[in-house]
């Protein structure tokens, strides 16, 4: 008896049910820039910089004077500073008809899935670590040159739960690209892949704070 329930709410969750999973890659940022000029001796540049950096949500880690360069890193929501593109589910069965929106690159997403004939609730998560190398360059002695350069590590994990069954499946891969670059997730079982690239919101937001 136990086994025909399961049987029948199988059936009733994904009979007659169709669905749709489309993805639309990110955008074109090529026009961010990861470089400022700044009409002022880099000594002074510098030290004007590390406590505007130690205020905001970077962590500093190294600092060298000598050689211009200052490590911080970053820990956190990636949807601001990574496009992944954008999901979107359809499906519908006999409970009705639901969409889901979401850019890829949010940090925290529930959603449903149509495999076939199989209905997952999905429990998808993405986490951001940037490791950040701002290099200040002396051009001339009022002249100052500073490049943001970003390692961006990110992380995808989840859950998908089987409507009929309750049966649980997780995921979790990690990807790196730099700034200027990108790189793709491996390949689900719907022969899709989901592509990330950097915005420049990291890059322009070290760069606000540097005058």
């Amino acid at each position: 008896m136990k086994r025909i329930l399961v049987l029948f709410a199988v059936f009733f969750l994904s009979g007659c049910a169709s669905g749709k999973l489309d993805y639309i890659k990110p955008s074109n940022h090529s026009g961010n820039t990861n470089i400022k000029l700044i009409d002022r001796p880099r000594d002074l540049v510098w030290n004007s910089s590390v406590p505007e950096l130690g205020k905001k949500f970077f962590v500093i880690n190294n600092l060298d004077k000598s050689s211009g360069l200052i490590n911080i890193s970053y820990s956190g929501d990636p949807e601001q500073y990574v496009d992944c593109g954008t999901i979107s589910s359809y499906v519908k069965n006999a409970r009705g008809e639901r969409t889901y929106n979401f850019p890829a690159s949010s940090s925290l997403q529930t959603y449903e899935m149509l495999d076939g004939i199989n209905l997952f609730s999905i429990q998808r998560k993405m986490s951001l670590e940037g490791r950040i190398n701002v290099i200040f360059q002396e051009l001339t002695p009022d002249k100052t040159q500073v490049t943001v350069n970003t390692k961006y590590i990110l992380t995808k994990q989840g859950t998908a739960i089987h409507a009929g069954d309750g049966a649980r499946g997780d995921f979790s891969d990690t990807i790196s690209f730099g700034t200027g670059n990108g790189a793709s997730f491996p390949i689900n079982n719907q022969a899709q892949s989901t592509e990330c690239i950097p915005t420049g919101n990291l890059e322009k937001s070290i760069l606000s704070l540097i005058k």
